[in-house]
């Protein structure tokens, strides 16, 4: 059970940043400032007479994601080693650039099954919603930081876990339009 616990502890250091990147940028996203940002990436461009991403993919949520994650990154992990500021800074900033870049193919699959931006559709489209951005984390965290298949496991199960939760949590607190 310790050990259980203590490999738990281990995967939240390594995703903590991200998680923390996340509630903050969706604070920054309801704030009034940089608004001309809050553009949405397809430039309202279509595919095939459908969105590619619709309107909640935007550049402000995109940029927002990654300058959080890196911020937060860079003052939690070097509460464990000061003499890496810019290597945290870094690491944070591209785990950040991996979620982000790993929602949009959820997004533009969502589109062409009329799933509309910000719904899910069904059991299966929330656990992708959910977990999109975490398989993202999972195959590019290993460039700045070795994973081992037990830890790449650990932060699918439990950032996926976390992930939906704390959605949960936010549409309780009206910061967030979706339960899951």
């Amino acid at each position: 059970m310790l050990n259980l616990l203590k490999f738990i502890g281990h995967i939240y250091v390594l995703i903590l940043p991200v998680i923390m990147g996340g509630v903050s940028n969706m604070i920054f996203m309801k704030l009034p400032i940089l608004l001309s940002w809050r553009f949405p990436m397809d430039a309202r461009k279509t595919f095939r007479g459908k969105r590619v991403f619709g309107d909640n993919k935007t550049w402000k949520g995109f940029a927002g994601m990654i300058v959080f994650t890196a911020l937060s990154g860079m003052l939690f992990w070097s509460v464990f080693d000061p003499s890496k500021l810019l290597f945290n800074l870094l690491r944070g900033a591209w785990i950040g650039f991996a979620y982000v870049l790993f929602e949009l193919p959820n997004s533009f699959i969502k589109r062409r099954l009329d799933i509309s931006s910000g719904k899910n559709g069904g059991l299966l489209q929330t656990f992708f919603d959910q977990s999109d951005s975490v398989f993202g984390i999972v195959l590019l965290y290993p460039l700045v930081y070795p994973l081992s298949l037990k830890e790449a496991l650990g932060i699918l199960v439990i950032l996926t876990t976390t992930h939906y939760l704390i959605n949960i949590l936010l549409f309780h607190l009206k910061l967030k339009n979706q339960r899951g």
